[in-house]
């Protein structure tokens, strides 16, 4: 096609003006909905309501601008390895025994070349080849940083801004890097509202639905922001959320190129890695300005070569990178608990919990043999206590008090604990829309990849809670036979 032709086909990309007026107006909507901080719903039934209002909005905001982005089209992912690896070969970087390889659900990753040693060099990634928010800094959108509130508080959101520009910049030097990203993700931001639904229950639903409105926020308040430039042309929702999704599932900290300070990064080639249980591997070298990855164990050829993503629970793995890891060692579930404002002994309780240094209402249950976090166990030790207990444990010399979270020393309240997490257990479970064994039934006969991810999540979090109640029930029958 001659430029003139390519003008012409663009010409018809660009939003026509009455489109343009009536997808302003949803956005305004849009902005002024997902803005809401005032009355912040509190419920799950009223933040499912608001998800809802919000989802809608920005369906009309997608079907408007569908057919109309200026954003440049990536290649096949597959297509653009070999003269990505060039680039990066020109770049200084020195690749070590793994190649791109194709994992079926897993996307693209790194396989195995020749025999690898615990410790090994794998990877290394020279600075100049990482996009980051230092490079942002020097990037046409430099000054924008400097002045806009948002972008200065918030580095995720300028590296996602910056890739977007970059993307679309003809003489961008990250092209190689840009054309091996996935098209989409499995990031919940993809997920529909039914799709979601199926979280129901868990407690990544409520870190999922807030995600969703935080970046429908953001989308908006760049869409304002770039109104009268030509940034307008090449903002859509569903190309920000591509750039969102590609920074929560791929960024990592680096030292900044000038102050050392750890900064919001993307490393092209060592992003390709799959997650898999071990040690972290990664490292910076001062001296070379580059990013290095050792082997965290010895890897045979052929294999999948995986790096350690961090301990991390496999919501936290769904709602940020879009996966869920079955052998997850680290995985624990999330249990709110606080005391009742109706509690006559409110404050007295929260005072002894703030001398313990307990003074969140997020607790954690393991995948362990003892999944009660020791935070939780005091805190439920001091929410059975009477007056006089509390006020004996406020006179206690500190270390005395501290036993209160050791779980190995046996309370005469724990016949109570027990019981509670008993009971509160049952009544999580009872929360999900599906048993266990029907997840479990679904997970050999569901096609839908993403609908297969909420299931797997909620079927390792019951296993952690019915494991709970399995161990609740044994250290109480322990305790009433030490008692007869």
């Amino acid at each position: 096609m001659d430029s003139l032709g390519a003008e012409f086909s663009d010409l018809f990309k660009t939003l026509p003006p009455i489109k343009r007026s009536e997808l302003t107006k949803v956005v305004e909507k849009l902005f002024q909905v997902s803005s809401n901080f005032t009355s912040e719903p509190t419920t799950p039934a009223k933040q499912w309501e608001e998800f809802k209002e919000i989802s809608t909005l920005v369906e009309k905001v997608r079907a408007i601008e569908s057919g109309h982005s200026m954003c440049r089209t990536l290649p096949d992912r597959k297509n653009a390895i070999k003269p990505f690896l060039a680039w990066m070969s020109d770049l200084g970087a020195v690749i070590n025994g793994v190649e791109v390889a194709d994992f079926g659900p897993q996307g693209l990753g790194l396989r195995v070349s020749k025999e690898l040693k615990e410790g090994e060099e794998v990877i290394r990634i020279p600075q100049k080849a990482m996009m980051s928010v230092d490079t942002a800094k020097s990037s046409s959108i430099g000054t924008l940083i400097e002045r806009d509130p948002l972008l200065q508080t918030m580095p995720n959101v300028v590296l996602a801004v910056h890739l977007l520009i970059e993307r679309n910049s003809p003489a961008s030097i990250w092209e190689p890097y840009i054309n091996t990203l996935p098209h989409t993700y499995t990031t919940v931001l993809y997920f529909t509202p039914e799709q979601l639904e199926q979280l129901k229950g868990s407690p990544a639903m409520e870190d999922a639905l807030k995600q969703y409105k935080f970046v429908a926020r953001q989308y908006a308040y760049f869409y304002r922001l770039f109104a009268n430039t030509l940034l307008k042309d090449y903002l859509t929702y569903d190309e920000y959320r591509w750039a969102v999704s590609t920074v929560m599932t791929r960024q990592n900290l680096v030292p900044g190129r000038d102050s050392g300070t750890p900064v919001n990064s993307l490393i092209p080639f060592w992003d390709m890695a799959n997650h898999d249980h071990g040690q972290l591997s990664t490292d910076y070298d001062p001296a070379g300005l580059a990013t290095t990855c050792l082997a965290q164990r010895d890897f045979s050829v052929g294999q999948q070569f995986t790096i350690f993503y961090g301990v991390r629970a496999n919501c936290d793995l769904l709602i940020h990178n879009g996966f869920v890891f079955a052998d997850n060692q680290t995985d624990c579930l999330t249990v709110r608990l606080g005391v009742a404002k109706t509690d006559p002994l409110a404050t007295t309780r929260l005072a002894l919990l703030e001398r313990l240094g307990v003074n969140s209402q997020k607790f954690y249950l393991r995948r362990t043999e003892e999944p009660l976090d020791r935070k939780l166990v005091a805190f439920l030790r001091v929410l059975q206590m009477e007056q006089n207990v509390i006020q004996e444990h406020q006179d206690m010399e500190e270390e005395e008090a501290l036993k209160l979270l050791d779980i190995e020393t046996v309370n005469p309240l724990d016949a109570k604990v027990m019981q509670y997490m008993i009971t509160r257990a049952a009544l999580l479970l009872r929360a999900y829309p599906t048993t266990l064994e029907q997840d479990q039934t679904f997970l050999k006969e569901s096609k839908d990849s993403i609908a297969l991810l909420s299931c797997q999540l909620r079927l390792y979090e019951k296993r952690i809670l019915v494991s709970t109640v399995a161990y609740c029930e044994q250290k109480l029958k322990q305790l009433q036979e030490a008692a007869e």
